[in-house]
């Protein structure tokens, strides 16, 4: 009697097949792998953008600041935050249920974490890298724990105090309100997010807002020097100055005299290497391309410099408004 097996010739050839199989469905289940998770970030921006909305009902449907001093100075030992700070985020979290919807899937840190916070950061730990700025290492920030979400600047100002000239706005106030964003996809580049800061030393200035607009004469806008605030007209930021930017600061590149654009606040290519979701002011939340959120005939960051005065954004000849 003869015993039945395979020969090595077949055994080959099913492992051949085993290993074809393998190489076109492996990739298949890495997309929607990174479809499920680009799903779980839109869902979490629409629960941020709900949270505001309902934050903006029991404030007079006014949008609140990126962020503040709470002592209303800031002044300490490295010039700022000496008392901490009060983000966005820590605004609206009496409407929020879960903190974890602050936190991407798609971020790679599993959120950063807030520029003062005290110990192991109430539980939630750090990423690899960061620590708690300097002059407020005993002081928890009023900010989610761990945070992957950014303001844009135009809707929530960067009024850090008082005497700062940017400020508040209401929903009433934008041209477009479906089609202006209001959260963005937060850098997970601590290069990006401390920008041309060196005092904060290994601790990230997550508190920031995003924008994506310069001055008139190509320098990145801030917000915070009477000077930028109230001029008649911004330049709309363009999608060759937005993508060099963002790679000079993610290699770690001094920015220039004029500094980076905000934008690098901001990380658009989250999902896939070319888009990130975002919300915007009537609360919806939608995917979309870096070049798309810039385009002057549909520009996403704001028609008009709204928290800063009103001024409007022109296109790169300096006179002619984006739509």
């Amino acid at each position: 009697m003869r015993k039945k097996a395979f020969t090595l010739i077949e055994l080959l050839v099913v492992i051949a097949i085993i290993a074809i199989l393998a190489a076109i469905l492996f990739p298949v289940f890495a997309k929607a792998k990174e479809a499920a998770k680009k799903t779980q970030d839109l869902s979490n921006m629409k629960q941020i953008g709900t949270s505001i909305q309902i934050y903006l009902a029991d404030y007079d449907d006014t949008y609140p600041q990126a962020y503040y001093y709470p002592n209303d100075s800031g002044s300490g030992t490295d010039g700022n935050g000496v008392g901490g700070y009060v983000q966005w985020t820590g605004m609206i979290q009496p409407y929020v249920k879960n903190l974890q919807i602050f936190v991407s899937p798609g971020d790679p840190t599993g959120g950063l974490a807030p520029t003062c916070y005290v110990g192991n950061n109430n539980g939630y730990g750090a990423p690899s890298g960061q620590t708690p700025q300097a002059s407020c290492s005993t002081i928890q920030d009023v900010q989610a724990p761990r945070n992957s979400y950014t303001a844009n600047a135009l809707v929530m100002p960067r009024k850090r105090r008082t005497a700062d000239p940017m400020n508040v706005v209401a929903a009433t106030v934008f041209d477009d309100i479906s089609g202006t964003i209001m959260v963005a996809p937060q850098t997970h580049y601590a290069t990006c997010i401390n920008g041309v800061s060196n005092a904060s030393g290994t601790a990230f200035k997550t508190h920031r807002p995003a924008n994506g607009i310069l001055l008139l004469n190509g320098d990145r806008f801030q917000g915070e020097d009477p000077a930028e605030v109230g001029l008649s007209a911004y330049l709309a930021l363009d999608l060759a100055r937005a993508k060099a930017d963002l790679q000079a600061c993610k290699d770690g590149t001094p920015a220039g005299a004029g500094g980076f654009s905000h934008i690098t606040y901001a990380q658009p290519d989250r999902w896939n290497g070319m888009s990130g979701n975002y919300v915007y002011t009537d609360t919806h939340a939608k995917n979309a391309t870096l070049d798309a959120t810039l385009n002057p005939d549909h520009f996403q960051w704001g028609k008009r410099a709204y928290t800063a005065g009103g001024g409007v954004v022109v296109r790169a000849d300096g006179v002619t408004p984006v739509n």
